[in-house]
């Protein structure tokens, strides 16, 4: 029986590559429960932290800056979200299952700091800095663990609310993350963004970029086994013995680093407040519906189908344990990576052996302080001209899950004014929202749906579901009312 037979029979294999014309070790890839070789399985697995290792930690930069946090209680933080990325990506990759309840996909996702939650968790510092308030990053972490009860909501009610969640509505919210996520990309393209590096989009930077972005496309065009699925690594590392000759890594916090730190739980405290919580309700349902997009984009994109009830449920439980990990640990929410995902979808690698050592390296960098700091001497540049391709394909599968079924006048309707709305009214790509003409445009809005607009993918999310329901017909409501009763999947038109 040939591999590709064997492995489909157990349901463990991409539907999306013909492993019988591949060489078995690497055909291994593209089997989920498969374990390849170290040599082929470990770079993949760099690629993985090289993609997400900035991402990670930015969001705690942010927030620890405007909480007032010391240095010491800031590594803190940083040490915390590096295990709780790997504790949480274990999660997922072999679910704690108890009767027929799973918490964690059973699916090749990566998981770290999630940057949805930046504006309510800069908005509560900010306040209980002004305050006076005794532990502002408790008050954060306190609110964060409270209102956590949205997104298990969202995973309990899944199986109804999926059909309201047709392909058009999750393409228009992956859309949003895609915006998002190439906003970031040409940051790190430039230098890591103009408020952060003065030499932004210098010539040396984008020099660099643009040579790490050639070496990706043409591995990914003329490359083939190990040299095409970790394009991204080798580009990378291409770029950071250029941008080592050209003096732009900076390895003093290699040298300085402590050899050996134990991550110590609620080292910084809680504090619970009504008020605090209530900011972050709204923004864990937005970061549950970019969880189910990415999801979707694993599953559709690598394995040549939708994820199931199961699955996606199981997300959105491991995004909840992984966050109460995280905030045990000190550090911020922890959800589902797009960008991993997006490279997941590329590469069609979907062995979870390859995460797992993505995993055991995040909790190893925790406790070796000097690892961290290799992967975060990595320049902004070179991560840039790595990762904006994989961001882009994010993009390209919102487009191709929002052409799912065609484009009937209904749907080009919706999907105008979901566009009309759900980007005219964000906030500007890549720019600050004071001293903005945008922060004119909401001026006069209620602070409620200021607080919507204030975040690209909650807004589009919240727009693309409600227009959705406005143009359901009285058959539409019959058919998902059959479809619940019976269980059973719905074809959208």
């Amino acid at each position: 029986m040939s591999m590709k037979k064997l492995v489909e029979q157990n349901g463990w294999t991409s539907a999306t590559v013909d492993l019988d014309s591949m060489d078995p070790e690497v055909a291994k890839m593209h089997i989920m429960e498969s374990r390849p070789k170290f040599k082929l399985a470990y770079p993949l697995s760099i690629q993985h932290i090289l993609v997400m290792y900035a991402s990670n930690l930015v969001p705690i930069m942010v927030v620890a800056g405007v909480a007032q946090l010391t240095s010491d209680q800031t590594v803190i933080m940083l040490q915390g979200a590096l295990i709780a990325a790997g504790l949480a990506t274990l999660i997922n990759l072999y679910p704690i299952r108890i009767g027929g309840f799973q918490i964690g996909a059973n699916l090749p996702i990566m998981m770290g700091t999630s940057s949805t939650f930046i504006p309510p968790m800069t908005a509560v510092a900010a306040a209980a800095v002004a305050m006076g308030h005794h532990n502002p990053i408790g008050l954060v972490l306190g609110g964060l663990l409270v209102a956590a009860i949205a997104e298990v909501l969202l995973g309990v009610f899944y199986k109804y609310l999926k059909h309201f969640l047709p392909p058009v509505v999750l393409g228009c919210s992956l859309l949003s993350v895609g915006i998002m996520l190439i906003g970031i990309g040409i940051n790190n393209f430039g230098g890591g963004g103009p408020g952060t590096n003065p030499n932004f989009g210098s010539p040396q930077n984008l020099s660099v970029a643009f040579l790490v972005f050639t070496v990706y496309v043409v591995l990914q065009r003329f490359g083939t086994g190990i040299w095409k699925m970790a394009s991204a690594l080798f580009a990378m590392i291409t770029g950071y013995i250029v941008a080592m000759m050209l003096g732009m890594v900076n390895f003093t916090p290699i040298v300085e680093a402590r050899i050996f730190a134990v991550p110590m739980p609620f080292t910084l405290g809680i504090v619970f407040e009504p008020w605090a919580i209530g900011m972050f309700f709204a923004v864990y349902v937005a970061s549950g519906l970019a969880t189910i997009g990415y999801t979707h984009t694993i599953t559709s994109q690598s394995m040549g189908r939708m994820s199931t009830n199961k699955e996606t449920a199981g997300a959105l439980y491991g995004d909840v344990l992984g966050t109460i990990v995280a905030l045990i640990f000190n550090a911020l929410p922890n959800t589902e990576f797009g960008q991993n995902a997006a490279l997941v979808a590329y590469t069609k690698v979907i062995s979870k052996w390859v995460l797992t050592l993505s995993s055991i390296t995040l909790i190893a960098a925790s406790f070796f302080p000097p690892i961290g700091a290799v992967f975060a001497s990595m320049p902004a540049a070179v991560i840039g001209g790595g990762i904006l391709a994989v961001f882009a394909f994010i993009m390209t599968n919102a487009l191709v899950l929002i052409s799912k079924d065609g484009f009937p006048p209904k749907k080009i309707t919706q999907l105008c004014v979901t566009f009309a709305i759900g980007l005219g009214f964000a906030p500007p790509i890549g720019a600050g929202v004071a001293g903005s003409n945008y922060s004119l445009l909401i001026q006069h809005l209620p602070g409620w749906m200021q607080f919507i607009t204030a975040d690209r993918i909650l807004l589009m999310s919240v727009v693309a579901i409600l227009i959705n329901i406005l143009f359901m017909t009285k058959e539409d409501f019959a058919r998902i009312a059959k479809a619940i009763r019976s269980e059973e999947e719905i074809e959208y038109v």
